[in-house]
């Protein structure tokens, strides 16, 4: 595609994100808000009681059919991507947290601040609750400050609980809020990793426009039928 051909106007690919990433043009987008594909669990024997279970047991630990990318693949060609002085969103859990900081870093990323998404509602468990989730704020170039400077680093928002359209979907009140606090209307938001389309539905609800990659089929179907609006579809 030319290089205007990726301004002022929401599209979805399916695809590997790297090899779509490297179609795009440098300085292209506005804002990376993404929740990239993990390790769920470490170590754990097969008859212990906090061995993986369900799903995670038959799937190697893996939560999603394509989850074996590492952000060392990915990372760079988002920071290529991504416009001067620009932020960044990356949602992870805490044994993948130190791994992610470094390769940010690693590729050029200053690093922001460790922000806390806290779940109004979450399920019960024998430990501590998993009430939280963490999303490492970054920066491509200069710092610049949020549109919104009384927002803190522990936000609270309701976790989406049954009927998930994927299995890690974020709610789409937390992604408004992130887009809202780092770009502008007219704005063109990336997530690499689009699963159901929580980003871009957030994107549309904020009149931002959208470009978002999915290689599992399924998810971007359904993520199609969420975003029909203004939106050019590939694959």
């Amino acid at each position: 595609m030319e290089n205007g051909a990726w301004q002022g106007v929401s599209r979805l690919i399916h695809g590997d994100c790297v090899s779509v990433m490297r179609e795009m043009p440098e300085r292209s987008v506005d804002l990376v808000v993404t929740d990239p594909p993990y390790k769920l669990i470490g170590g754990g024997r097969a008859d212990t009681p906090d061995a993986p279970s369900g799903i995670l047991r038959n799937n190697d630990k893996r939560l999603f059919a394509y989850n074996d990318i590492s952000a060392e693949e990915w990372l760079p060609e988002v920071y290529r991507v991504m416009k001067n002085d620009t932020q960044i969103y990356v949602m992870t859990n805490y044994i993948n947290l130190v791994h992610f900081i470094k390769v940010m870093e690693q590729t050029g990323f200053r690093i922001h601040n460790l922000l806390v998404w806290e779940k109004n509602n979450c399920t019960p468990s024998r430990w501590y609750m998993k009430n939280a989730e963490y999303v490492i704020f970054g920066r491509k170039g200069a710092a610049k400050p949020i549109n919104n400077i009384g927002s803190k680093t522990v936000h609270t928002f309701n976790n989406i609980i049954g009927n998930k359209l994927h299995p890690a979907e974020k709610p789409v009140e937390l992604m408004r809020y992130y887009i809202e606090n780092s770009s502008f209307s007219g704005d063109t938001v990336l997530d690499p990793f689009m699963g159901a389309g929580s980003v871009g539905v957030a994107c549309e609800d904020a009149n931002r426009n959208f470009i978002g990659i999915e290689k599992d089929r399924e998810y971007f179907d359904i993520a199609q039928s969420r975003l029909q609006k203004g939106v050019i579809s590939y694959g």
